[in-house]
């Protein structure tokens, strides 16, 4: 270790692995240069058909490159192409599907611009003529709003190539440590920077990392939680697939920082592109001695392996996840122990998400001190967030802890369009909503917690009047039903009962039960009641967290609650079985019309004769209201 400790990074990494330099991006290139995004939702839009059409361009013409890069992380720009010609920086275009792809590059070969609908921005470079009337990629407000320190370098980085990850100082930080720190600094050197899991737990990670260390066991293990099961959130997928590297180069550094011999990735067994990218990176990594024993003359051995797991959404609790691990079914234990003195097999095992992992290598490149720039409060650095729903941009995105909600709107919704907005949903189903009266509260750990709100793994859900909050909140319940592991009665059976009352108030009473319109009544006050048990009596955060949904909504849109139970009513026109429709025999004319639009066949009579709506049939979807012009069609 002493004599590492004289080498350099370039002499022990960068001469080393005896690197095929990466291209430079927007510096000076004689053949045309073709940068593809191939991701998870690229390939959803169109990707593969693009660089297909890319290869049939040029036929059998050589004299160009097409190279594969990561996500910059904005879905709604894909599918996205950047192009760099002799004498000018690199240019990128979003939405390129493979019909424009002979429009695109006609024009750029011949230095000329296409329509200005395609073009994203330019990344200038001293000594190339820039693209007139070209935005600078990363002065756009989408990029500029950000502060993008794990994304960095995101949409540049080749995923597929070692390389091109150490070209923008990758393994740098692991570098160091291993030769300049051990690891009770490194767990201190956490500690002090204040990082905070980001999987929702928000516990201290060095404080973590610190009671792995300090047990007198001699094996540990290392595992980053890359399953992301949050039906909102895909930061996690975006960072496997775009930069498997720098989760590869986190995960070292926290092995190297316990004591921990073995680490994993715990992943679904879904996510086919990310796990093909990282057993490619972890076969480079250890061609090139960064894992495996001995590394670089260390006396280090630290060796990574994939485990593919189910895809359950209790398995983000890292006992559940532990359990699943070794070949049990995936239920929480209750604590303590904690998993840093009991965990994987016995031994002590430190679980982080892959978010958290892949801050650490920031971290110990420009320390804690500059990581504590970023946040508020106690909540330092950055935080991932999956914008969804609607929205002008959607994506994950990078930004400081502490951010309000309507300076995320301000990044993804135009002004002329925020007034639409009726609320937002944080956290995925263990969060809560939001409403526009509180879009200034700030999105740290604390004022989350004084809200009775979380940021679980980082969706941002925005929801307009088209959308109704007993809907939405019935889909995450439903998915909390479904995940429970079933292990505790308040969660089992807690779920079910508030899935079924949500149900009943946003369905019309059934004529033939007496009671059910009394039961619609209670069931405000019984959501409440069974979110208070839950919380107060399961087992794990799934239970304790289930019903935050449900509480929020109720705290904050009381009134449409009361609108389904007493009247009966779904102002966005979500809830269609709170109606029924039939025909007013004395206004029909027997016209057809309405028969004719039907799409479920629901309506039948005769020509000029009054018609009959069959009610097991009718979807409740008000075609056959709006075609009338006679007033026959009305709702009950």
């Amino acid at each position: 270790m002493k004599n590492l400790k004289d080498k350099t990074y370039k002499t022990l990494f960068i001469d080393a692995v005896e690197l095929e330099k990466a291209p430079q991006y927007s510096k000076p290139v004689e053949m045309p240069h073709i940068y593809v995004e191939r991701n998870t939702g690229s390939i959803v839009s169109g990707i593969d058909a693009t660089i297909q059409y890319i290869k049939k361009y040029f036929d059998k013409d050589e004299n160009y490159k097409l190279i594969e890069t990561g996500s910059l992380g904005i879905s709604s720009f894909d599918p996205v192409i950047g192009i760099q010609i002799h004498g000018r920086p690199l240019i990128f275009f979003k939405n390129v599907t493979f019909s424009y792809v002979s429009t695109i590059l006609d024009s750029i070969l011949n230095h000329i611009l296409p329509e200005s609908d395609f073009i994203l921005g330019q990344i200038s470079h001293t000594g190339l003529s820039s693209w007139a009337d070209v935005p600078e990629l990363y002065q756009l407000d989408i990029f500029a709003k950000q502060n993008r320190r794990i994304l960095k370098n995101f949409g540049l980085i080749q995923p597929d190539f070692i390389e091109s990850y150490i070209d923008y100082d990758g393994y740098k930080a692991f570098a160091e440590t291993i030769t300049r720190k051990t690891a009770a600094e490194v767990c201190n050197i956490i500690e002090k920077s204040g990082l905070r899991g980001r999987g929702g737990g928000a516990f201290n990670t060095g404080k973590k990392w610190q009671k792995a260390l300090n047990t007198g066991k001699s094996q540990k293990y290392f595992i980053c939680n890359a399953d992301e099961s949050d039906p909102g959130s895909f930061s996690g997928r975006l960072l496997a697939e775009n930069n498997p590297h720098l989760v590869i180069e986190g995960i070292l550094i926290g092995a190297y920082a316990v004591n921990a011999r073995k680490a994993f990735i715990y992943i679904r067994n879904t996510y086919t592109l990310a796990i093909e990218r990282l057993e490619n990176a972890l076969f480079q990594a250890q061609k090139a001695g960064l894992t495996g024993e001995d590394i670089f003359g260390s006396g280090i051995n630290i060796e990574i392996e994939i485990f593919k797991g189910p895809g359950a959404y209790v398995c983000g609790e890292e006992t559940a996840l532990i359990a699943s691990m070794e070949g049990e079914r995936g239920t929480p234990k209750p604590k303590p122990p904690y998993p840093s003195e009991d965990g994987l097999f016995g031994q002590p095992t430190v679980v982080n998400n892959i978010e958290t992992v892949c801050n650490v290598p920031y971290i110990l490149n420009y320390g804690g001190d500059e990581f504590q720039k970023a946040g508020l409060n106690n909540s330092f650095g950055t935080k991932l967030f999956s914008i969804s729903g609607k929205t002008d941009i959607t994506g994950v995105i990078e930004i400081d802890l502490g951010t309000s909600v309507a300076e995320i709107m301000d990044i993804c919704i135009t002004k002329q369009r925020q007034p639409e907005i009726k609320a937002v949903h944080i956290g995925g189903p263990s969060g809560g909503f939001i409403d526009p009266d509180k879009f200034s509260i700030n999105l740290d750990y604390e004022t989350a917690i004084d809200n009775k709100l979380g940021l679980g793994s980082g969706s941002f859900l925005v929801l307009d009047k088209t959308n109704c909050i007993i809907d939405i909140t019935k889909y995450f319940i439903k998915f909390i039903n479904n995940e429970s592991c079933g292990k505790c009665i308040p969660c089992r059976e807690g779920s079910q009962r508030l899935l079924e009352i949500l149900n009943r108030i946003s369905e019309k009473p059934s004529e033939y039960n007496k009671h059910e319109s009394l039961l619609r009544f209670k069931g405000v006050t019984q959501l409440e009641q069974i979110s208070s048990l839950m919380q107060k009596t399961s087992l794990c955060g799934l239970g304790q967290n289930a019903p935050n949904t449900i509480l929020s909504g109720l705290l904050r849109f009381r009134q449409e609650y009361e609108e389904h139970i007493y009247e009966r009513q779904c102002e966005a026109n979500v809830c269609r079985n709170l109606k029924e429709y039939y025909v007013v025999v004395d206004n029909c004319v027997g016209c057809g019309i309405c028969a004719k639009k039907c799409p479920a066949d629901a309506i039948i009579g005769t020509e000029h004769q009054a018609h009959f709506i069959i009610q097991d049939r009718c979807i409740k979807c008000g075609v056959c209201e709006a075609s009338c012009k006679f007033n026959a069609i009305m709702i009950k």
